[in-house]
């Protein structure tokens, strides 16, 4: 068996690659890695001249979309009507639209997908704490973060094939509006959804972070996700969803 682990800063994060295989692996980790830095280039607001910012400018039409882009308007605008209007992309009236809270987990969860289609027995992609998960025997353990104190974890899940997203301020700060006001997101401290796809749990604990404490009749109502809410008063709140000390 073969362990490999690496480390790659990309998407203004960094992304951590976890692989246990008991074949060479390096080639697909390498393809893994180019791909998460395909998805960087093509998306990225803050590097002018991407495919995203391109088409937000009117300079490509949609039939002149990479498929990749036409897939992230398609989903966004499905997620957008899925949470009715608590995902939306350009939520933030201060910046261009960012598809970044589907984009990212979307990519992270497709390496992970590159990873197992190579043969990985295990596999681990952790994107600035969003974590696509899959495990041949067993389940990978995930904690979750005390959003008040980053040495305290308030609950474990188990997964061996799935995702875990968390939103939440505590680290980066008000980057989550809620498109009902166009003002930072209150109420919460942190959302961790739970489910098999990375980047729609990671645009369900936006959208739920957004709404605050309205969170909980988003969240109740998603089909094959469960969520682990910590309001801003420490208090808890577990729907759909088991979790251990």
């Amino acid at each position: 068996m073969t362990v490999v682990r690496r480390v790659e800063h990309v998407m203004g994060t960094a992304v951590s690659l976890l692989v246990h295989a008991d074949a060479e692996i390096d080639s697909a980790i390498d393809d893994a890695v180019a791909w998460l830095h395909e998805v960087d280039d093509r998306f990225t607001t803050y590097r002018p001249g991407s495919d995203w910012l391109r088409y937000r400018a009117g300079e490509l039409a949609p039939a002149d979309l990479h498929p990749d882009v036409r897939h992230v308007v398609e989903r966004a605008e499905e997620l957008t009507r899925v949470t009715q209007g608590a995902f939306r992309i350009d939520a933030d009236p201060n910046r261009p639209a960012d598809p970044a809270a589907y984009v990212k987990g979307w990519a992270v969860q497709r390496a992970a997908d590159i990873l197992v289609g190579a043969g990985a027995s295990a596999v681990c992609v952790n994107g600035g704490g969003d974590v696509a998960l899959w495990r041949l025997h067993g389940a990978w353990r995930v904690g979750i973060q005390d959003p008040f104190d980053a040495n305290l974890v308030r609950g474990v899940v188990e997964v061996d094939c799935g995702a875990v997203a968390t939103s939440g301020s505590y680290e980066r700060g008000d980057h989550v509006f809620d498109p009902r006001t166009g003002a930072p997101a209150r109420g919460l401290a942190s959302v961790t959804v739970v489910g098999p796809d990375l980047g729609t749990a990671d645009a369900y604990a936006t959208a739920a972070f957004a709404l605050g404490r309205d969170a909980p009749d988003l969240l109740r109502a998603l089909d094959g996700y469960g969520a682990f809410i910590i309001d801003a008063t420490g208090a808890t709140e577990t729907i759909g969803l088991q979790t251990a000390a």
